[in-house]
């Protein structure tokens, strides 16, 4: 096959006479075999569990869309052939008068014009030469025109062409330039535009139609005509193309949920997949109608707060996921992706949780048996000191209003935020089984130096306070184990990612990585504590926006040293969701006084919760079969006898002081002034609920 296209070599190539030279002429030549234009690299296409794109992902700006010959209207074959390779169909890939044409006028100006190169010969050269002009380089591409010919039909050669070529604007392949240029697809181009787009990879720069507008439509003109040669086209046709206006669009970059798709990116990257090098389409697990609506919410909760942050910059994050499989629906890294704070994904940056991690050591505790949700504990004295070894500062513990509530059971002392029964709870089973039992739901809290891995003894007291910072990520990932009744899935973001040809190469399979991390009995009266009203109207009064109306829901806040942060997580069977809104500058920098989770985050967690259960029945769960019914609305774990007191805890009982709660004026500082604890975690968070 080789000899008639080296014969031709060896007539264009001074020097390639001899036997020896041509045999290594010949091994020098790449393979051919196994051309595919869908191995030529390509796009990410990522779009949300419905199928709704969200991004194409190109490498380094360039778009590299794959697509079949059938799929793109046959005006613009017709207009690639007349105007590049007029002989296209019959010749053997490369046009002999034209080489002999050529040849003669290299000759007379002494130097190597080019010229004359088919279709096949560019694509030879597109993918297996360099660009430079020398005999031996034009007897390659002879000889590789030739074997493509023999080796592949040509309407596999005319595809591998069109998506390989260069049609300016950082777009590669037909597809990828109508999509550029006209924002639809190849199979749907008009002959005005085909024309247009034909005459480009000759020189994308020279015709481009938005820099040369001009030159652009010369050279449609030029199409136009060698089509009314072949007969594809008559002057009639050609008239009303070329008088055809045109809407011409520049290159942009639009994604949808822009820190999700850079969370996909990165977690594709870990998976071995990389943007560019091949083309693939990565079904997530967002819902962007749920993500439409947590960034409008966002949006209007932070306008609504701006005034409680004057000298700072405040910013805010939704996060919210499926329970039942982990699946990430909702990601809002910040209100505005192109702003100050854009650079920051809040989902995942560390940042001091406050009170909204309570839940997780009143688990812990619940699931030691050293408590039930009766248990009572006394909520005092205040401060609460403890001390913290030889030569250090003892840790003072306060309650968010400075006073005590008597004794409180443990179920009001957890809805209602209380600081000193918190820790009490916390140090009857001791902080290293309250970590362990974090980390078993995916919270791995910073330690003192950062490592969200630390050794135990690197955490104090102020752990159950959000003392050590975490991410909403995990924040939500462990929330949803209690909504699941204790079963854990790892985040997930993918649902599934397909090569060009629709073959799978990552399938999502929630059942393969789920694990049973806590008793379902425990997740059970968690979920019963944060959802019954009455247990956080001592701080918090009867129906806050920590309560929602129409479905039975758990929730939460969270506020950190000096209102610097503002949490609210909550759940109901069908969704978990955290809202996180603080200052992002330094610690200088803080919301007003009085700038609560419940009024700050609260709103906007309500607001979305309703948007996304809206039409939803509601639906609580069924006691498992780890609980036994209490009196009223209390259930204990079948092996937990009644407890009647924490270990190590002796509380003289005295009457609770009157239900404050919400003051009338959320902005209005409390009557008493707010501690200023040390900002090292050692030392604690702020005393807020």
């Amino acid at each position: 096959m080789r000899v008639v296209g080296v014969l031709l070599g060896l007539v264009m190539a001074i020097g390639l006479a001899a036997d020896a030279y041509a045999e290594s002429f010949l091994g020098s030549l790449p393979d051919i075999k196994g051309l595919d234009a869908s191995s030529l690299g390509g796009d990410f296409f990522i779009t949300d569990r419905n199928g709704k794109l969200l991004a194409d992902v190109t490498d380094q700006g360039n778009r590299k869309i794959y697509v079949h010959l059938t799929d793109v209207a046959p005006v613009m074959s017709q207009a690639t052939v007349a105007i590049e390779d007029k002989n296209f169909w019959t010749n053997p890939g490369f046009d002999p008068e034209a080489i002999v044409r050529t040849a003669l006028s290299n000759f007379r100006s002494r130097t190597i014009t080019g010229g004359a190169s088919t279709i096949t010969q560019q694509l030879a050269k597109q993918l297996f030469l360099t660009p430079d002009q020398t005999y031996e380089r034009k007897a390659k591409e002879l000889v590789l025109a030739y074997e493509l010919t023999k080796a592949y039909s040509k309407d596999q050669i005319l595809e591998l062409y069109i998506n390989r070529s260069y049609y300016g604007a950082q777009s590669y392949g037909v597809q990828a330039a109508a999509q550029t240029y006209f924002h639809k697809d190849a199979k749907t181009l008009d002959l005005a535009q085909a024309a247009m787009l034909a005459g480009l990879p000759q020189a994308p720069a020279q015709w481009s139609p938005i820099v040369n507008p001009e030159a652009s439509k010369a050279r449609q003109r030029e199409v136009l005509n060698a089509m009314v040669r072949l007969g594809y086209i008559t002057p009639e046709d050609l008239a009303k193309a070329y008088d055809e206006k045109l809407d011409i669009y520049g290159p942009v970059t639009n994604w949808l949920a822009p820190h999700f798709v850079d969370y996909v990116l990165k977690e594709l990257e870990q998976l071995g997949f990389k943007p560019g090098q091949e083309q693939l389409v990565v079904r997530t697990t967002l819902d962007l109608n749920k993500q439409s609506l947590a960034e409008k919410v966002v949006r209007d909760n932070l306008n609504a707060n701006k005034g409680r942050d004057p000298g700072g910059l405040l910013s805010s994050s939704l996060i919210s996921m499926d329970p039942k499989t982990g699946q990430i629906v909702a990601m809002v890294g910040s209100p505005d992706y192109n702003g100050p704070a854009g650079k920051f994904n809040f989902t995942t940056t560390y940042r001091n949780p406050g009170s909204s991690v309570k839940p997780f050591t009143y688990g812990a505790v619940i699931n030691s048996r050293k408590a039930t949700m009766d248990t009572p504990i006394a909520d005092g004295p205040s401060p609460l000191v403890i001390s913290q070894g030889a030569g250090q500062e003892p840790y003072k513990v306060f309650n968010y209003d400075h006073g005590t509530h008597g004794v409180q059971p443990l179920r009001v002392a957890l809805a209602s935020s209380l600081n000193i029964p918190a820790v009490k709870a916390e140090l009857s089973i001791g902080v290293p089984a309250v970590l362990d039992f974090w980390r078993n739901l995916g919270l791995r809290p910073w330690d003192a130096s950062g490592d969200p891995n630390g050794p135990v003894y690197n955490y104090g007291a102020a752990l159950t306070l959000g003392g050590y910072p975490i991410t909403t990520l995990q924040e939500v990932n462990a929330l949803s184990v209690y909504a699941n009744m204790g079963v854990y899935h790892p985040a997930e973001a993918l649902l599934s990612v397909t090569d060009v040809h629709g073959q799978a190469l990552y399938q999502a399979n929630p059942e393969a990585s789920k694990r049973q991390a806590i008793d379902p009995g425990v997740a059970f009266i968690i979920a019963s504590i944060l959802s019954d009203d009455n247990n956080r109207a001592l701080i918090f009064g009867h129906n806050s926006p920590l309560h929602m109306s129409d479905h039975t829901s758990a929730a939460k806040t969270g506020t950190t040293e000096n209102f610097k942060d503002a949490l609210t997580i909550g759940f109901t069977p069908d969704i978990a969701t955290v809202v996180w809104v603080g200052d992002i500058l330094d610690l200088n920098h803080t919301m007003f006084n009085g700038s609560d989770g419940v009024f700050v985050a609260a709103p906007a967690w309500h607001t979305y919760m309703e948007g996304v259960l809206s039409g939803v029945p509601d639906k609580w769960y069924s006691p498992p079969s780890d609980v036994v019914k209490g009196p009223g609305n209390s259930w204990y774990l079948n092996d937990t006898q009644k407890v009647d007191k924490l270990p190590n805890d002796n509380p003289t009982p005295v009457p609770p002081p009157p239900d404050y709660g919400i003051p009338p004026d959320p902005g209005a500082p409390r009557s008493q002034p707010v501690p200023t604890p040390s900002p090292s975690p050692s030392h604690g968070p702020s005393p807020h609920p």
